[in-house]
């Protein structure tokens, strides 16, 4: 323990005192959806198999506060290649590419890369639904290994998922429907990490309707029977003839029918005279 304790602060001070930046991004996010995508002001074709600044750090995003505050940078930092991360312009393209959905719980599941020493965990996330004009706190639920931001991992991958809180809306980008998920780690030549476009999907309304759905096509199926029940009932009711015989369909029993009158004209007369004459 006295060891590793030891190793994290002696990188430490390598990092600060003699420039060593090493860095980490989140190069992919994965959707309950099934869509794929990655960080903002993430290229793809940046090599992850190395350690030194170059090439391997081109893409990483250093996100500060102070810099965020001064307006020097937006609230998703910035990165050696592309310089500031827009906001309004990674939505867009993020929107058109097509936005991974968190999952039903709002777990956003993403792949970190750590390129070098201070890229480590752990990281902290937090997350804006109206395009970065405000956060809320994300509670990470799988962290990436490390200590104030630092450990020995090089050209690395490390799953890291973050929650977003209940109730979160997602109301920003060109079709009004995505959250930023930020994260970065405490690193002191950082921090280091990524901001991310989500949406919630509707993973959650799917599942609430579903019930109601079954229960709807169960009450439809067992109508159509019972409907079909007394359609064969009044139709075999038809064939023992009459009133009687319909009924008895209907209702699932024999019905007797009272006789039926009918009017003969007859001219016999005597004791019988009056009487219906049934021939039958």
């Amino acid at each position: 323990m006295f060891f590793n304790t030891l190793t994290v602060f002696s990188a430490l001070a390598a990092s600060t005192f003699l420039n060593v930046h090493a860095h980490g991004t989140i190069t992919g996010v994965t959707g309950a959806n099934g869509v794929q995508a990655a960080g903002f002001g993430i290229i793809a074709s940046t090599p992850r198999n190395g350690a030194t600044p170059v090439p391997f750090e081109q893409d990483t995003s250093v996100i500060r506060n102070n810099e965020i505050a001064s307006g020097k940078t937006g609230v998703c930092g910035s990165t050696k290649a592309g310089g500031n991360n827009d906001v309004a312009s990674q939505l867009a393209a993020a929107s058109q590419a097509g936005l991974p959905t968190a999952g039903a719980d709002g777990s956003v599941t993403m792949t970190l890369h750590q390129v070098n020493q201070d890229g480590a965990g752990p990281y902290t996330c937090d997350v804006s639904g109206d395009g970065g004009n405000t956060f809320q706190a994300a509670t990470v639920t799988q962290q990436v290994p490390g200590k104030f931001g630092l450990s020995l991992a090089a050209a690395q991958d490390f799953p890291l998922t973050a929650q977003m809180p209940a109730g979160m809306a997602c109301t920003a980008g060109p079709n009004g429907d995505a959250c930023i998920m930020r994260c970065r780690n405490p690193a002191l030549a950082g921090p280091f990490g990524s901001c991310v476009a989500v949406s919630k999907g509707n993973g959650t309304a799917a599942a609430a309707a579903a019930p109601a759905a079954a229960a709807g096509t169960a009450a439809t199926a067992a109508t159509d029977a019972a409907t079909g029940a007394a359609a064969a009932g009044g139709a075999a009711g038809a064939k023992k003839g009459g009133l009687g015989g319909v009924l008895s369909g209907l209702f699932g029993r024999d019905v007797v029918s009272a006789p039926a009158k009918r009017h003969i004209v007859s001219r016999i007369a005597g004791k019988r005279a009056g009487h219906w004459l049934d021939s039958q």
